[in-house]
């Protein structure tokens, strides 16, 4: 029996969270003023976004019993995740895990479960996984990666030219307004963002150059 420790974070949450970011905001701002200052929207915006920490992430245990998975949140007083009910590996189908490090998903044959663990503090997420592929090594397991999944959907020629359209478009708007000396700080972000979206671009190239 082998206990790893993973600290997980579900989308779904974060996207619910972000959503409400603008009732945050003004929420903050109003109750902000009407208690004293910009002191106490500073602090009620700290608290929000720990709020939504809390609520977006979560620990989970997984531990390999012979030939199961078992899993056991580490309970929280609110917000809890639901339980995943334990899995057979020879159950399993498909595992997907991005870039060697991040397991999306667990499927079988009659379900899907989500674990996205975090960048942030992964605690045993790599050895969980090198665990993991040991011990279905003796499987028919298909291991892929999100990109495959978009591939298989046919989303992934689309989703490489819409984001080789948002690269040329960001740097057409950079290249005019450095020339019309309009650069400001707020290209700043786009700035940042253009890394990640090469980044994004170069992985499904390599995964078309593929099919």
């Amino acid at each position: 029996m082998q206990n790893f420790d993973l600290t997980i974070f579900r989308e779904t949450r974060l996207y619910s969270g972000i959503a409400l970011l603008p009732v945050g905001l003004l929420s903050s701002l109003f109750l902000g003023i009407e208690l004293g200052g910009f002191a106490v929207v500073i602090i009620l915006l700290v608290l929000f976004f720990l709020l939504l920490g809390y609520f977006a992430i979560g620990h989970l245990t997984i531990t390999i019993d012979n030939d199961e998975l078992q899993f056991q949140w580490t309970k929280k007083y609110f917000f809890n995740f639901k339980d995943i009910a334990p899995v057979r590996l020879s159950d399993i189908n498909t595992i997907i895990i991005d870039n060697g490090q991040f397991l999306r998903k667990i499927k079988t044959t009659d379900r899907t479960i989500p674990i996205n663990n975090s960048k942030i503090n992964p605690k045993d997420a790599l050895k969980f996984i090198n665990q993991l592929s040991i011990a279905t090594k003796n499987y028919d397991i298909k291991k892929i990666d999100s990109w495959d999944v978009w591939a298989n959907k046919g989303y992934l020629k689309t989703g490489y030219w819409i984001n080789t359209s948002i690269l040329v478009g960001a740097g057409i708007i950079i290249i005019i307004a450095v020339a019309k000396g309009v650069f400001t700080r707020h290209f700043f972000w786009i700035l940042l963002l253009l890394p990640q979206q090469f980044f994004f671009g170069q992985q499904m190239k390599q995964k078309l150059n593929k099919k």
